[in-house]
C-alpha cells in the first residue's frame, strides 16, 4: 500500500504539471494509473486526501534537506542560512509541491481530508520542527542572537513566515504586480537582511554563495531519489 501510495503521488504530480491541478480528479488518476476507482479510493477517500498527501510529500523532501544540512560541519548560523536557502530552492525546483503545501492548509481542504492523512503530515512536520529547533539552538549557542524584544523561537517563526511569503510572491507566481525582478546577488542580500533584522549575524553575499551551492546539491540529490 505504501509503495502504491508513493507511485500514485508521483503520477498525480506529473498530471498536475501537465494538465493543471484543477484537472486532477481521482477518476482521472485511476485511468492514468490503470486501476479501478475502487482501488484509488482505498488509498485516497477524496481529492482533498490526495492534496494532503502531496503536501506531506513536500514536507518529507524538506525534512530530508534539513537533516542533511544539520549533519554538515557548519556553524549554527551557517546552518540557519542553509535552511532558509533550502526552502527557497525547494520552491524553485518543486513548485507544484510548494503550491500544494500552501493550498492544503486551507480549512476547506483540511475539513474534507481524513484524520489519518492529516496525522501523517503532522508527524513529518513535527520531525522537521525538531531539526529546525536543534539548528536554532546551535545558532544561539555559537553566534550572538541580538534581539531583546523576542525570543529565538519567535524569531525563527517570523523568519519562516517571511520566507514563505517571499517564495510565494517571487517564485510561485509572477502575477504579483509589485514583484520586481532581482539578480541572484540581490536575493541573497534580501535573505541576509531578513535573518539579520530578526537578530542573527548577517552573512554577506560572498559568504552565502558556497552555502547556496551546497544546498542546491543537497536538494537536487534528494529530489533525484524521490
Amino acid at each position: 500500500m505504501a509503495e502504491r501510495d508513493q507511485s500514485l503521488v508521483r503520477l498525480a504530480l506529473e498530471m498536475v504539471e501537465r494538465d493543471g491541478f484543477h484537472n486532477l480528479t481521482l477518476g482521472r488518476l485511476a485511468a492514468e494509473a490503470g486501476y479501478s476507482k475502487g482501488t484509488i479510493y482505498n488509498h485516497f477517500r477524496s481529492r482533498e486526501d490526495l492534496l494532503i498527501e502531496l503536501s506531506t510529500e513536500s514536507a518529507r523532501r524538506q525534512l530530508l534537506y534539513y537533516q542533511n544540512i544539520a549533519d554538515l560541519a557548519w556553524g549554527g548560523v551557517q546552518a540557519l542560512y542553509g535552511l532558509m536557502l533550502a526552502y527557497i530552492r525547494h520552491a524553485e525546483v518543486a513548485p507544484i509541491l510548494f503550491e500544494c503545501s500552501i493550498t492544503a492548509r486551507t480549512d476547506a481542504v483540511c475539513g474534507a481530508a481524513s484524520e489519518a492523512r492529516l496525522k501523517r503530515r503532522d508527524l513529518v512536520e513535527a520531525q522537521m520542527s525538531q531539526v529546525v529547533g536543534s539548528i536554532v539552538e546551535r545558532a544561539v549557542t555559537e553566534g550572538p542572537f541580538d534581539n531583546p524584544h523576542i525570543s529565538p523561537a519567535v524569531a525563527v517563526d517570523a523568519l519562516r513566515s517571511s520566507i514563505l511569503g517571499y517564495a510565494a510572491m517571487h517564485l510561485l507566481s509572477r502575477r504579483f504586480l509589485w514583484a520586481a525582478e532581482e539578480s541572484p546577488r540581490d536575493r541573497l542580500l534580501v535573505l541576509a537582511s531578513m535573518v539579520h533584522g530578526l537578530g542573527w549575524p548577517r552573512l554577506d553575499a560572498e559568504e552565502m554563495v558556497p552555502i547556496q551551492r551546497a544546498v542546491a546539491d543537497i536538494v537536487e540529490a534528494a529530489d533525484a531519489r524521490a
